[in-house]
């Protein structure tokens, strides 16, 4: 009989037991990290940001106009909070689309118009996180696609896809107007246009990014040229079209400055509505952006349905918005770059979980508010810049919460810069040279009666001019005024639009900044500021500056007159500024400027030269005993 085999086990010593107990622990403590981090992971929820190119209130949601074939939008509608009284915070792409992404207002980048001259948006906010960027930091694979940021979306993103060139028109259909005019039949299919060819690449990318996606997809329908399909203008025949509600007097009660405005002459020249009307192309015009409104809704829903056929709908968002409004004939007026509410209205509808659904809140916000709105939905730290915009996240949950955060737009177009300020109730423009204009929107949607004359609502005028951003500037004791505290805008009547102008940091300043213009159409070119004259006499006056030629400083009274916003409006020559090549900061000095009222007044500097770089330190205006 064999013997059993027995086994021993000699004890294990005590520290070798704690060792082991502290290999264990640590193991169990990783294993806990990685499970954490996976539902750290688990719990990004993915975001769909829609954005689409220059599309006004003209859907079925927002209602701006009757014969708008949009029921993809409407089915979105039924799941998501639809802001009504949204928007942007500069009616053009350039500065609404740059404000968005850094979420820094264009009144305190600068980045206000879209004649930049070249000038990239991301100069104007050169330190600023974008959102995408600030996104990819934490963990998200961003993925742009199209048209997100005005020019400059690779560097932004981990992943770009740019868009693809336009489709050819059929001759014989296509008007060539200008660049805001340009409308036809395309000579492809619906399946070869650009952003049908987007969606498809934005379908793609939900499908291979099953994780943590920030997707942000540019319709550029219907920005110009307003070219698609037949079938897309067989939708909305002439014969049946109907036109915007429009009155002829409805320019009667403004300042002359707002109907310049009014009529862009800046970019259009004068007379262009009439001229329209006069061929018919107003109702084509119309008929071409509302068969670009049924293709942009029809790109719109096939992205919606592949976002919720994919597992990102589980606990992601949906943020679709448009970058501005468009004007169609209103108030004479086409395009972009306006104040009134057709120009600056933009759609914007969220939906995700937590939030309400199939819900209007018509609360007035921005387009700036949806940074950091993002920020809180997403449990975001803050970024470096501090942002300008307001969080939705309590509208979102509540959309009848009570809200009274009355949004600022500001812009420059025509040689006018101005401000709007929108409110739950009324909308006021204000210009740098202090014409308003104030309208009741439940009451007044079209705009057609402005109340600024009214003394019923000065109060309303007083409250909403708190957040304006002409701010009223006082001279240190020297009476010297910053110039880029001051109002400032530059020439843009027909046949100069191009001059631009930016705040700039630069060594030497007497507070580091200084007004830089880049006066690039031509002698008469101008930057002008408007100051404000408390006394009525004798002032010595002077500037610190520097221009690359020779320029000229002229004054004159603000009046209601549009012809002041052009260069060749007669003014009083004060001084002729020399050349200065060193390109350093010299001050030059009027030594009695007489102003014979108390009131606006505007000092003007007029280029000299073909081109000119200009930059305005300060300026001093000295009462004389």
């Amino acid at each position: 009989m064999k013997n059993k085999r027995t086994h021993s086990f000699a004890p294990v010593p005590l520290h070798e037991l704690s060792r082991l107990f502290g290999v264990c622990l640590a193991v169990s403590s990783l294993v806990q990290m990685a499970q954490a981090q996976d539902a750290k992971q688990a719990a990004r929820p993915s975001v769909l940001f829609l954005n689409i190119d220059d599309w006004n209130d003209w859907n079925s949601v927002l209602k701006g106009h009757p014969q708008a074939i949009t029921p993809n939008l409407e089915r979105f509608a039924k799941r998501s909070v639809t802001f009504t009284r949204a928007i942007c915070s500069s009616p053009v792409c350039f500065p609404s689309r740059t404000s968005l992404f850094s979420g820094l207002h264009p009144s305190r980048t600068g980045a206000k118009s879209n004649p930049n001259g070249g000038k990239p948006w991301r100069s104007y906010v050169p330190d600023a996180l974008t959102l995408p960027k600030h996104l990819s930091a934490r963990g998200w694979t961003t993925v742009g696609i199209g048209k997100n940021f005005h020019n400059g979306d690779k560097d932004e993103f981990d992943r770009y896809v740019g868009r693809n060139k336009e489709p050819k028109p059929i001759p014989e259909s296509y008007r060539n107007l200008n660049p805001s005019g340009r409308w036809g039949v395309a000579a492809v299919p619906t399946t070869e246009m650009p952003d049908y060819v987007s969606v498809s690449q934005g379908i793609k990318a939900l499908e291979s990014n099953p994780d943590s996606l920030f997707l942000s997809l540019g319709i550029y329908r219907p920005h110009v040229p307003w070219v698609v399909p037949q079938e897309y203008f067989d939708r909305n025949p002439l014969e049946t079209l109907l036109m915007p509600e429009h009155r002829e007097d409805d320019l009667d009660d403004l300042p002359e400055r707002f109907k310049t405005m009014a009529h862009n002459e800046a970019k259009f020249g004068p007379g262009y509505h009439d001229k329209l009307e006069a061929k018919g192309y107003d109702r084509e015009k119309v008929q071409a952006y509302l068969a670009c409104v049924s293709f942009a809704d029809e790109q719109v829903g096939r992205l919606l349905d592949a976002w919720y056929a994919s597992p990102h709908a589980e606990n992601g968002y949906v943020i679709l918005w448009s970058d501005h409004g468009y004007q169609l004939s209103e108030k004479e007026g086409w395009s972009k770059m306006k104040p009134w509410y057709d120009s600056s209205r933009v759609n914007l509808m969220v939906a995700g979980p937590g939030l309400a659904k199939g819900v209007f809140c018509d609360k007035a916000v921005s387009l700036l508010d949806l940074y950091p709105t993002l920020v809180e939905l997403l449990e975001l730290p803050a970024p470096p810049q501090p942002l300008d915009g307001n969080s939705l996240v309590p509208l979102l949950k509540n959309p009848h919460a009570n809200w009274d955060q009355p949004v600022l737009m500001s812009s420059e177009a025509d040689g006018i810069r101005y401000d709007v300020v929108l409110s739950n109730d009324y909308r006021m423009t204000r210009f740098a040279t202090g014409e308003t204009e104030l309208y009741q929107l439940d009451s007044d949607p079209h705009e057609f009666t402005n109340l600024a004359d009214d003394p019923g609502y000065a109060e309303i005028i007083d409250e909403l001019s708190q957040h304006l951003s002409f701010k009223e500037t006082k001279p240190d004791k020297d009476g010297w005024l910053e110039a880029e505290d001051l109002p400032h805008q530059t020439s843009s009547d027909y046949g100069q639009r191009g001059n631009f102008h930016y705040p700039k940091i630069q060594a030497g300043a007497s507070q580091d900044t200084v007004v830089c213009a880049d006066l690039r159409t031509g002698a008469g070119s101008y930057l002008e500021f408007v100051v404000q004259i408390e006394q009525a006499g004798d002032y010595e006056l002077s500037v610190a500056l520097s221009a690359e030629g020779p320029c000229s400083l002229s004054t004159a009274a603000v009046v209601d007159d549009a012809l002041q916003a052009g260069s060749d409006y007669p003014m009083k020559r004060l001084l002729n500024i020399v050349n200065n090549k060193s390109a350093a900061f010299q001050t030059v000095s009027v030594d009695t400027v007489t102003f014979e009222q108390s009131g606006l007044q505007l000092l003007r500097f007029s280029s000299q030269v073909k081109k000119q770089l200009m930059q305005i330190d300060r300026i001093q205006l000295r009462k004389l005993d």
